[in-house]
């Protein structure tokens, strides 16, 4: 990629970046939990991977069914109270953790919190965060697969050609388009959100749990 394909692409990205600061209220929050959802996969095969007994824990894909029905379909307060209580029992211990798995883990279940926490909380914007947060993941993620032995400028230059920051943009772009043009967020539009989101059961960072 020449200088200026680099150029231009950066100013993209800002663009994008203040255009996300456009969104709010179920829009906002949509967006969000679409993020989560696609990183969905990640949390999931890490928690499983503990084989810890989780017994009285509630299925990940419960947890996100329900958040998408009482936060944006059919708000109601209480239920997503009690949803985010759930969502913060799975948070693992990233700081100690020998598992790589637990950064991307907790990154999907930030998402969700942050989804959720705009939902009682409008008057914070956390669109760009969010954005963020999902795209660190997959550069971590980059960075550990493939960042080995690369000088800091090499990992740079690695970042702005991968696939899956490529892809990871053109998903946001996608999903902000979408949610921009939408006037109502009933059970069709969500149908949409999520199966965007989904994108065949691989997740931000490659993740197929098939």
């Amino acid at each position: 990629m020449n200088k200026q394909s680099v150029n231009k692409q950066s100013m993209n990205k800002q663009k994008f970046q203040k255009k996300l600061q456009s969104l709010s209220a179920w829009r906002e929050r949509a967006f969000i939990l679409s993020l989560a959802e696609r990183a969905l996969p990640n949390a999931i095969l890490y928690i499983t991977s503990l084989e810890a007994d989780d017994s009285d824990f509630m299925p990940l894909p419960e947890i996100i069914d329900g958040v998408w029905q009482h936060l944006i379909v059919e708000p109601n307060e209480e239920q997503v109270i009690e949803l985010l209580d759930h969502v913060m029992a799975y948070v693992p211990e990233t700081e100690d953790s020998e598992h790589y798995g637990a950064l991307p883990t907790a990154d999907c279940l930030s998402l969700l919190e942050q989804a959720m926490l705009g939902g009682l909380n409008e008057e914070k914007r956390r669109a760009l965060d969010a954005s963020q947060t999902s795209l660190a993941t997959v550069l971590q993620f980059i960075d550990f697969s493939e960042g080995d032995d690369l000088t800091e400028n090499q990992l740079i230059k690695l970042y702005d050609t991968h696939s899956l920051v490529e892809r990871e943009f053109s998903f946001q772009e996608e999903l902000h388009d979408i949610l921009r043009s939408a006037s109502h967020p009933g059970v069709e539009l969500i149908t949409e959100l999520r199966a965007l989101a989904q994108d065949g059961g691989v997740s931000n960072i490659g993740i197929s749990l098939s």
